[in-house]
């Protein structure tokens, strides 16, 4: 009990916030990091939890299940045993990325967000941290793929939403224009296919103001003979570029912040016979042209969570028919993990819309489609385990244990490859050989 106790104190105090020697050493180290080496410094890396805890956040970031923005579910974490999750999803350059993980069941839950890059050769490089909080965000310089662990501190977790999802990081440059105002976009075939559009068209009658989609100093006003009358406005890395102006309404060096207005909206330079309209690109530093897209549109609004799809998260569940795919993402056109077939088990760990996030017994990450599955509630059959039969707390463990008790009731809820899963009267659950 005492060993117990000093291990509760300790991670109580590897929890802290503060100036530590942790933060001396490593600087802008995360949370998490400062935890784990909080751990370890602390001599708690041959306990059996701390040790199943480090695992858990080192093994998980292999996983390679995937998500679309905006995503949102509403999880689980089992307090008595360490466990992690990530998840892969794609980002684009002007993204703003926020992501919010709400305790529904442990409100004082400590969570650990860290978001990686996925690169090229599949390596996972550390981007960003939530810093203590439950909520963190972040600009997307370079389009990818990234990949948020998440996992609470140990003996903590149970029930949480989770949604991670994309806003404009740029002011619209029409007021009362979004998005879905955009007439002709980036990639647009121009002058018989010979060039591409580098850019956006909206238009708007003319003398419509054209305000400053963020911060900046004026780095050009001018004229050409593709965009007319034209303002370049640099800032946070980029220029922006807006042309075919009726008139413009600032000069060189002057500073401008969100929502000052530049010019007015025209068809001047190549736009001459066209309606008046705005053609707004955005250039990288030394990069060309990029899509302006992305900086400027928002994700739908996501809908509020019903906790009553979180009734089986956490527990057992089963393949309900013959046989079910099991998918990298929570879509049929996502590749297929594997197919299980009927009374297969697994742990629910998740709920997003129809589809469920499980977790295999060989620890494998996978969605399934809700109507496949069914919960492991109900007994199969009932049993008697012969006294003396090869038991295992867990499916991939290579240590067996015999049973002590002659012809132990139980109940067999289903399988996994070779191995039959039994609950014991006490609640207790086993796996056992097929025999």
């Amino acid at each position: 009990m005492k060993q117990y106790i000093n291990l509760f104190i300790i991670i109580f105090l590897a929890s802290c916030n503060g100036t530590t020697q942790i933060d001396r050493i490593l600087g802008t180290a995360s949370p998490y990091e400062k935890y784990r080496q909080n751990l370890t410094s602390a001599n708690l890396q041959n306990s059996a939890m701390v040790r199943d805890w480090i695992e858990a956040g080192d093994l998980v970031m292999s996983d390679s299940i995937m998500v679309d923005l905006p995503y949102q579910e509403t999880g689980s974490f089992d307090r008595s045993s360490p466990k992690a999750m990530l998840l892969r999803f794609n980002v684009r350059e002007g993204q703003n990325i926020t992501i919010n993980l709400t305790p529904i069941s442990q409100p004082d839950a400590q969570f650990f967000m860290d978001v990686f890059e996925v690169r090229a050769n599949g390596e996972l490089t550390r981007k960003h941290f939530s810093d203590g909080g439950n909520e963190m965000s972040y600009s997307v310089r370079s389009s990818g793929v990234n990949a948020i662990r998440i996992q609470p501190e140990l003996f903590r977790g149970g029930i949480f939403n989770l949604t991670i999802t994309y806003n404009a990081s740029l002011a619209f440059p029409l007021p009362d224009k979004t998005t879905r105002n955009i007439a002709s976009f980036w990639g647009d075939g121009r002058d018989g296919g010979r060039r591409k559009h580098e850019g956006i068209d909206v238009f708007a009658p003319r003398g419509t103001p054209v305000v400053a989609v963020t911060s900046g100093r004026v780095s050009r006003v001018g004229e050409n003979r593709l965009g007319g009358k034209v303002v370049n406005v640099s800032g946070g890395g980029y220029s922006y570029y807006y042309a075919h102006l009726d008139s413009q309404l600032v000069s060189s060096g002057q500073r401008v912040e969100i929502g000052d207005t530049l010019g007015l909206v025209g068809n001047t330079g190549n736009a001459i016979t066209t309606a008046p309209h705005l053609h707004f690109g955005i250039y990288g530093g030394g990069r060309g042209a990029v899509d302006p897209f992305h900086f400027l549109n928002s994700a739908a609004a996501l809908q509020a969570v019903n906790l009553a799809d979180s009734l089986n998260i956490g527990f057992y569940g089963r393949i309900k028919g013959n046989t079910a795919n099991i998918r990298i993402a929570p879509s049929t056109k996502s590749d297929v993990v594997r197919t299980l077939d009927r009374h297969t088990v697994f742990e629910i760990d998740g709920k997003t819309k129809d589809w469920v996030r499980v977790s295999l017994p060989d620890n494998r990450k996978a969605f399934i489609f809700h109507t496949l599955i069914e919960p492991a509630e109900s007994a199969l059959e009932s049993i008697t385990i012969a006294e003396n039969a090869q038991l295992r707390e867990n499916w991939g463990s290579a240590f067996t244990f015999e049973s002590t008790v002659a012809d132990e009731a139980a109940e067999r809820i289903g399988h996994y490859g070779d191995q039959e899963l039994l609950r014991l009267a006490s609640g207790r659950y086993l796996w056992k050989q097929v025999p």
